[in-house]
């Protein structure tokens, strides 16, 4: 797996980083396990990425780059998980005073993509030894509390963690 491997999947990765974050960690597994990058070691990406100041594709991009082909390699990576997005605004800046595009179709194209792509995230991080059901419970009362209530999503986090953080003092 050469460096242009490397750098041909993380511009794909940046093609569809309009979801940030958690979005796209699906697929940055699909595209890193195991050719530069194992199981362990994904985890430890995801882990330094989120606690790392920048968004996720970025910081995985740079540090899969660096572990793989060293300063090369990061630099590389960086730039190609940058160069769509790049060449993308600069486009929409050039035809945006052209052409008049549909923005609610537009946002609704980006919302459905963002969708599958947090449920392939979703699909790719599940435990391999199954769903522990108190915690899939929990996970379906936070998504309707903050999908059909007004009520900040931190706090169903902070709740969710309190519960199984009480769960496991008691340990149930």
């Amino acid at each position: 797996m050469g460096l242009l491997s490397l750098v041909w999947a993380f511009f794909k990765i940046g093609i569809v980083s309009f979801g940030g974050g958690w979005t796209i960690v699906g697929l940055i597994k699909a595209e890193t396990v195991p050719r530069w990058i194992g199981e362990a070691d994904f985890s430890s990406l995801v882990a330094i990425a989120q606690a790392t100041p920048g968004p996720v594709a970025l910081n995985a991009a740079t540090m899969v780059g660096w572990r793989s082909f060293g300063l090369l390699g990061a630099a590389a990576a960086t730039v190609s998980v940058l160069a769509f997005p790049a060449l993308a605004i600069a486009l929409a800046g050039a035809i945006g005073k052209r052409v008049k595009l549909d923005e609610a179709a537009l946002k609704e194209s980006l919302r459905t993509g963002t969708l599958a792509m947090m449920l392939m995230t979703l699909w790719f991080l599940m435990p391999k030894g199954g769903i522990d059901p108190l915690l899939a419970i929990l996970g379906g009362l936070s998504f309707a509390l903050v999908a059909f209530t007004k009520v900040n999503p931190l706090w169903a986090i902070f709740g969710a963690a309190a519960i199984n953080a009480l769960r496991s003092l008691l340990g149930l």
